[in-house]
This record gives C-alpha cells, structure tokens and sequence, in this order.
C-alpha cells in the first residue's frame, strides 16, 4: 500500500506520463483528505475549466481516500512535535499527510517533495 502525494495527484491530472505509468502498475494507492483539500484549492486558484474539475474527479475516484480521524490526528500533532524538537519544521499540511498514512500502516508515500516527507519517521519516499 502507498498514498499519493498532491504532487503525484496534480501531475496524474496533467495527464503527466510518469504519473499515469504509476497509475497503471501499482496496486493498492490511495491519498488523504488533505491531498484532495490541497489538490481542489489548487483548482479552484487556476479557475479552472469544467473538464479540467472532472478530469481531478476521474483521478480521485481510482483511488481510496484515507479518512483524518482521531488515530491520524493524535500521529500527526506526534509528527509535528517531534520535527519542531528536532528543528525540522515542516507544514501541518504535511504532517497530517503522513499522520493520516501512518496511523494507517501505510509507510510509503509517492511524490516530488522528497525533501519534506524524507524528515519524517518512519516514512519511506519514492519518486516518479
């Protein structure tokens, strides 16, 4: 099992070949609340066109969305504590990302922003 990044997701949207190759060999993706939150706002900032809003459904429907319940809330409020102790900061959106994967056992995450997701315990990174 793997979640899909914002990264990831707005590349499959683009109909960026990397991504669809992905899309079309792996097994088991799914993403977050917060990926689409991201994903949608992003949409909604470049005043897109109706096909270009239904092409991102298309996307979302193939994969399972992972829920940010209070498990994934008590992991992510952890990982946030610990990357501040250790002054790696990074944005709550990412935390709650992998707060949410984790708290799932998913311990993969694919995207462009490996630099982020690599700070985080326990969270493998791959790329496209």
């Amino acid at each position: 099992m793997k979640v899909l990044d914002s990264t990831f997701l707005i590349d499959a949207i683009r109909g960026k070949k990397e991504a669809n190759k992905v899309l079309d060999t792996e097994k088991d993706l799914m993403t977050t609340q917060m990926n689409i939150y991201e994903v949608v706002r992003g949409l909604f900032l470049e005043d897109i066109s109706a096909s270009k809003f239904h092409d991102a459904i298309e996307v979302f429907e193939n994969v399972r969305v992972l829920q940010f319940d209070e498990d994934a809330m008590i992991k992510s409020a952890e990982i946030s504590a610990d990357l501040i102790k250790e002054g790696k900061c990074l944005e709550d959106s990412d935390c709650i990302i992998a707060g949410i994967a984790l708290s799932k056992g998913i311990k993969t995450i694919i995207t462009k922003n490996k630099d982020h997701f690599s700070r985080i315990k326990g969270m493998k990174v791959e790329t496209y």
